[in-house]
């Protein structure tokens, strides 16, 4: 058998489909794996051992999964909240926001368990605006740290309408006059609704001769606007303003019929007009998507969120409406802000934007159509500088980004080489994790969770799978503390467990990448907590896990496993340093690399790799074997080590002897069960191939 030696330095194509084992032409190939579970990509190359999730507390509401909704109003103020059914928790910095009275505020909400997976969010602010097909509109508040309000969105605008409009002299006559007057806001130069119709009997108004208005004045407005009827029809035009004091004299000047008064509006008044999504665009509160009007969305006044009012004539910063005009009723699904508006709906995907270089506006409105791909219901994510979207039917990750070719958005398949990720399941909810590794996560309808680390300027897009011994419901990200020295975004989950026969579901918290140079301190469990301080022998607080198994890691040296009876465990001698979870493996299965023999290809070849070198960073042991039922513990203690010590950290390479047989695939399964760290840099093989 001829032999010869490979070598893999890349693992950051992530998990390949079975359909790619025979495509060794194919570029990324030589980067990819058979299997990569529970491991994380370095755009590098290298792949390391995901982190544990640290318990947080349980859910507020356990028999349903909540909701998570990231508030973040800048990097020290970011918060994660729990929308549970009919109410809503607030976490800050690993603990629930306190009330007044010492207990877990909860703000109470209007929206039931079935209406949590259609909520919808965007914030400005202090402010987040919260929608769902099941209930009109709303904003939550946040007026302190434990001052939260969720209150209805009431729209008109935010001036008061003038009142008292009265007439206090005017020339003789038979002729009839009508007026009404608006405020104008100091602070926003938003304008009021108009006052009711003042009718005045008299004659021509002229100099020395006027009609002489009178109204009570508003708070905050700095000046107001009259207008005046004319032609005999319910047609007012601008006649004039007050810029102080609250009178006006008409002295006969012709109306401006070019601007008139606003005109109340509230599209979602109904309970089939409330909408289904939401998005910040151009200054405009954008809505989008109701029961009765799927395909149209409408935009706020310039700057007024909640003022949904227009003009007659319009105006340039009126409110918008505009339905998108498709052969089929596609319902809008989600809303992007990019160089323009994004709109996903369930026939295809668009852009709004105004006119040319013109900015939005009634005036100035275009809808463009892009792809005919369709959208799922999950809103999608801002990635650099793309969009990710999952496609109609859930099969599919697109990334929308512009291209100069075609002066438009196109959306590449992130999924073509690992199609099996989406295969016979669903993403229910997703988020964006930054920092520190730009990883896109996943979690499943089966309970999993799948993560595509994707960095697109470097070409680097893998994906790789995750359990963690329950059902992941929901997730969020948002900004770690900046004091905190791992730094990076936050990953929150809730986790469906079973405990002690019961079913449980728990906040919690993937902890920071393992960087540290004492094993003590690799945090390698799910559903975990930690102990750091004098010596003990017992380790509580494991009550969420009561009647389970769990792994531990003391002062850096795996104890033996404990099962929980009472919310604690006993450890065989006392440890400064704990760390006790439910444990999980991380598998690494390279591919089956390709090349040309001197007597042609070796494809579908029978090989056999008798030994290989794992080339490792900051690890501390591993198993290794031809598949997944021959692993053998790779031994790093020698005779010199204290037993029940922990090792140091090992760089270099190891060499592992296997027992492999003869086959077509040939390879070396990598194993990290332990709670310690595993950064695999590369795998060299000896590899021996039978004859063509």
């Amino acid at each position: 058998m001829a032999r010869t030696t490979l070598i893999q330095n890349s693992f950051n194509a992530g998990e390949l489909s079975p359909l790619m084992a025979a495509r060794g032409d194919q570029a990324r190939y030589a980067s990819g794996c058979r299997v990569l579970r529970n491991m994380l990509l370095h755009p590098h190359g290298p792949a390391f051992r995901r982190p544990g999730l640290r318990f947080m507390g349980p859910c507020a509401d356990e028999t349903a999964p909540p909701r998570l909704v990231p508030f973040v109003f800048n990097e020290e103020q970011a918060y994660v909240l729990e929308f549970a059914p009919e109410r809503l928790r607030v976490w800050w910095r690993g603990g629930l926001v306190l009330g007044g009275d010492g207990a877990p505020l909860a703000v109470p909400t209007p929206y039931a368990a079935d209406h949590l997976p259609t909520l919808r969010w965007c914030q400005s602010a202090d402010v987040l605006y919260l929608v769902t097909p099941h209930a009109a509109p709303r904003k939550l508040e946040r007026h302190g740290h434990a001052d939260w309000r969720l209150v209805a969105v009431n729209f008109g605008p935010r001036v008061a309408t003038p009142t008292g409009l009265r007439s206090t002299g005017a020339p003789s006559g038979t002729r009839q006059h009508r007026y009404v007057i608006t405020a104008v806001s100091v602070d926003t130069g938003e304008e009021s609704l108009p006052t009711a119709e003042l009718s005045v009997t008299a004659g021509t108004p002229a100099e020395g001769s006027a009609v002489n208005l009178a109204w009570t004045a508003v708070e905050g407005a700095s000046e107001y606007r009259v207008y005046k009827a004319g032609g005999g029809a319910s047609v007012y035009g601008l006649l004039g303003t007050a810029a102080t004091g609250e009178t006006y004299a008409d002295t006969g000047r012709t109306p401006d019929f070019a601007e008139g008064p606003p005109e109340h509006r509230n599209p979602f008044e109904g309970t089939d007009d409330y909408p289904s999504s939401v998005q910040f665009w151009q200054q405009r509160l954008c809505f989008a998507g109701s029961r009765s009007h799927p395909q149209t969305i409408w935009a706020s006044r310039t700057g007024c969120y909640e003022n949904m009012d227009v003009s007659r004539p319009l105006q340039t910063d009126d409110a918008v409406t505009v339905t998108i005009a498709s052969e089929t009723v596609s319902a809008v699904r989600w809303m992007m802000p990019a160089r323009k508006l994004l709109v996903g709906t369930g026939g295809g995907e668009w852009t709004l934007s105004g006119q040319g270089s013109e900015p939005f506006s009634p005036l100035s409105c275009l809808l463009e159509f892009q792809s005919a791909r369709g959208s799922a219901e999950l809103p999608p994510l801002a990635v650099g500088d793309g969009v990710l979207a999952v496609q109609r039917g859930g099969r599919a990750v697109r990334n929308f980004r512009y291209s100069l070719d075609v002066d438009g958005y196109s959306g590449a398949d992130q999924t073509i080489l690992a199609e099996h990720m989406l295969r016979g399941r669903n993403i229910v909810d997703w988020a964006y994790q930054q920092s520190p590794h730009s990883v896109v996560w996943c979690a499943m309808d089966d309970g999993t969770m799948a993560g595509l680390t994707l960095i697109a300027e470097h070409q680097v897009a893998g994906w790789h799978r995750h359990d963690t011994g329950g059902a992941v419901e929901a997730l969020c990200v948002v900004p770690g503390p900046p004091s905190d020295p791992a730094g990076g975004d936050e990953l929150w989950l809730v986790v469906r467990r079973d405990v002690n026969g019961a079913q449980r579901r728990y906040i919690e918290r993937l902890d920071p990448a393992f960087e540290s140079d004492t094993p003590a301190r690799a945090f390698f469990v799910d559903s975990g907590l930690s102990y750091d301080g004098p010596p003990v022998a017992a380790l509580g607080g494991l009550d969420h896990l009561e009647g389970r198994e769990v792994s531990i890691l003391a002062d850096g040296w795996v104890h033996p496993p404990r099962t929980v009876a009472g919310g604690r465990i006993e450890l065989d001698r006392p440890a400064s340093v704990i760390h006790a979870g439910l444990g999980y493996a991380s598998d690494l299965v390279p591919v089956t690399q390709e090349f040309v023999a001197g007597d042609g290809p070796t494809q579908g070849r029978v090989r056999r790799v008798g030994r290989a070198r794992v080339r490792l960073y900051r690890s501390s042991g591993f198993k290794a074997g031809p598949d997944a039922d021959h692993l053998r513990e790779e031994l790093f203690r020698t005779a010199q080590d204290p037993p029940g010590q922990a090792l140091p950290l090992f760089d270099g390479d190891r060499e592992v002897t296997l027992d492999a047989r003869l086959g077509t695939q040939g390879g070396l399964h990598v194993r990290q069960d332990d709670p310690l760290p595993l950064t695999v840099l590369a795998v060299i093989s000896e590899v021996e191939v039978g004859e063509a």
